[in-house]
């Protein structure tokens, strides 16, 4: 999309591709790690989602393998799964520090917090929106502690995002944001969308849930408020189609910011393109297997942005997208 984030760094341009494939799940991960021999260095693994989801599995494999890792041959990983909870995901870090894994790699702000709460000595790489917002580091350049990480969030990627809801539907004015109110991270996107929407003449209608369980009552209020579509936040990335199927069914699209979300039945997602901010905290967990520090290794941004649109649901919804967008689609659902 060739946009710049506040790192300084300008993104690049890639090929288009099809709809993401999901490797299938074979089993549980926790008992192929537990058979490897112990000397392999371990990755505790957790992810906000529940065990249901292989997106997360693969996402993390396939960045190690770039890294230099496969799991039986010279990693072995240990998985766990908060299924939405701070307080299983706390109780996965410390069980996986007491089991000795030499670093943790933690899925999402809720997790990284919970992990930074009970861990006492093991290095954490975190995957976040925002790292400074919450306070999981107060420096991106020497985060100090047990912490590194990579981050998704841009100041760019809000407005961004309602520009090309915009392009897609002109007349729009009014949009909902689901937000998770377990998500300390919430209250950062809620203000950068509102203050983006403000400039843009859009009204913002947020609403905070704790999960799928509430995505009924969240629609019905956003449908009783007359928004024309629906900004959905990272955090419900596994569980999204929960939310857009019903939504669809109200002739209501919704936006996400990775591919998944698209690929759900969204009519178009915009965001940093997280296999290559996973690749990245690949090379970090690798860095720290070989001895770094990891309050030294700086957190880093996203540089690589994607945007991929659902053709399918346009036509569903009667909508006609322009091809200026289309063209810079980099992955067009048909």
């Amino acid at each position: 999309m060739g946009m710049s984030n506040h790192f300084g760094v300008r993104s690049r341009r890639l090929t288009r591709r099809s709809t993401l494939a999901l490797a299938p799940l074979l089993g549980f991960p926790a008992v192929v790690a537990a058979q490897v021999p112990a000397k392999l260095p371990r990755v505790g693994v957790i992810a906000w989602e529940g065990p249901e989801t292989a997106l997360r599995v693969d996402e993390v494999r396939k960045a190690m393998e770039v890294a230099g890792y496969r799991e039986g041959l010279n990693v072995a990983f240990e998985w766990r799964w908060a299924a939405g909870s701070r307080a299983r995901a706390a109780d996965a870090a410390a069980e996986l520090e007491a089991l000795g894994v030499d670093v943790l790699f933690v899925l999402t702000t809720p997790v990284a917090h919970a992990a930074k709460d009970v861990v006492r000595k093991t290095p954490i790489v975190f995957s976040v929106a925002d790292a400074l917002a919450t306070g999981l580091v107060s420096n991106v350049t020497r985060p100090g502690g047990l912490m590194t990480g990579v981050m998704l969030f841009s100041p760019e990627l809000g407005p961004k995002r309602l520009e090309i809801l915009r392009e897609a539907m002109p007349n729009v004015s009014r949009v909902g944001f689901l937000a998770s109110s377990l998500d300390p991270n919430a209250a950062t996107f809620i203000r950068e969308t509102t203050a983006a929407a403000k400039r843009l003449g859009i009204a913002l209608v947020s609403i905070a849930v704790r999960g799928p369980e509430e995505f009924g009552s969240a629609l019905d209020q956003m449908v009783s408020e007359r928004v024309q579509a629906v900004i959905l936040q990272t955090l419900f990335s596994a569980t999204s189609r929960q939310f857009i199927e019903p939504a669809l069914a109200r002739g209501l699209p919704c936006v996400g910011d990775q591919p998944v979300f698209a690929e759900n039945g969204a009519l178009l997602a915009f965001g940093s393109y997280r296999p290559h901010l996973f690749e990245r905290a690949a090379s970090q967990i690798d860095r720290i297997l070989k001895g770094a520090n990891p309050g030294e290794i700086p957190v880093e941004g996203p540089t690589t942005f994607w945007l991929a649109i659902n053709q399918r649901t346009a036509r569903m919804l009667g909508l006609t997208l322009p091809a200026s967008l289309l063209i810079r689609a980099d992955e067009v659902i048909e």
